[in-house]
Order: C-alpha cells, then structure tokens, then sequence
C-alpha cells in the first residue's frame, strides 16, 4: 500500500484557520483534485466537517473519528490502517488534519507539499512535522510552479 500526504502550507508550516483552508488557489485545488480522483481518501473529523462536498466525489472517503459513526468512519488509526491493508487498498491520500498527518507520517511513502506564497494573518493550524524531520526521511524529486502564489514539491522516502 502505497501512502501519500498531500498538504498546502505557507513559509511557516501554517495548514489551517479555524477549521478551514486560508487561502483558495484554485490551480492548488484543481492539482489535489487531479492527484487524489478515483484513490482513497483518508482524513479527520474537522477536515470532513471542512468540505464543502460530502463525500469527495470520485474517491473513497474514510475519516478517523471517535465522535462520528458512518460506514466509512474508524475510531483508531489501528483499525483504518489495518481494514485499508486488509482490503489490499493500492494507493491511498491522507488529506489532514494536523492529528491525521502526525498518526500516517511515519507509514508515508511520498510526500506532495504545495508551498503557498501568499502570507495570511490568524493561521492557527501547522503541520506537525519540521522539515529538518522531512529532509531526513525524504528526498525532493519534483518541483513546478502550479501559479504565481503555489509552488508544488513532490517527495520520496529515501
């Protein structure tokens, strides 16, 4: 099973206000949209509260929750990761939050980093791995300019 976090950030590891992305890029969401179609999906409580559509189209959904019961839902990154590996799932994205990216960090295998240009005041939410961490355990393969304030970086665990 192949693991990818995929995340945008800006200069300062920022990810989250308030529950939500703090900036729109459509070309950012539009490359999320083209990475993660028809792959499974995995992410917490707050970020399936986030979305503006439920389920994502054209992917399997799964959350990691102790609140929330549904058929896609697990209560313990042991469950999720054992029922993904049991159903021989090929590829998965782990979309967030903060909790979701700490619990899969060590299990991941590539790493898609949009690094957003753009400086927004009142970011309360930050990616919980340093990037010495990241530099240690990845190595960069790609980097493209997705538009003038997103630059995409691709990593592979070394």
């Amino acid at each position: 099973m192949d693991i990818h976090l995929i995340w945008a950030q800006d200069k300062y590891g920022g990810i989250g206000k308030n529950g939500k992305l703090p900036w729109h890029i459509s070309e950012d969401l539009k490359h999320f949209k083209t990475l993660t179609l028809n792959s499974t999906i995995v992410m917490g409580r707050k970020t399936w509260d986030s979305l503006p559509i439920k389920p994502l189209p054209n992917r399997t959904n799964i959350i990691l929750s102790k609140t929330q019961q549904n058929k896609n839902t697990y209560n313990s990154f042991e469950q999720c990761f054992n029922k993904l590996k049991e159903q021989n799932t090929k590829k998965i994205f782990v979309i967030g939050g903060r909790t979701i990216y700490k619990l899969f960090f060590n299990y991941a295998d590539y790493l898609h980093i949009t690094n957003i240009q753009i400086i927004k005041e009142g970011i309360n939410e930050f990616f919980p791995i340093k990037n010495n961490e990241i530099e240690l355990k990845f190595k960069l393969k790609n980097t493209h300019k997705l538009c003038e304030d997103a630059i995409y970086t691709y990593w592979e665990k070394i």
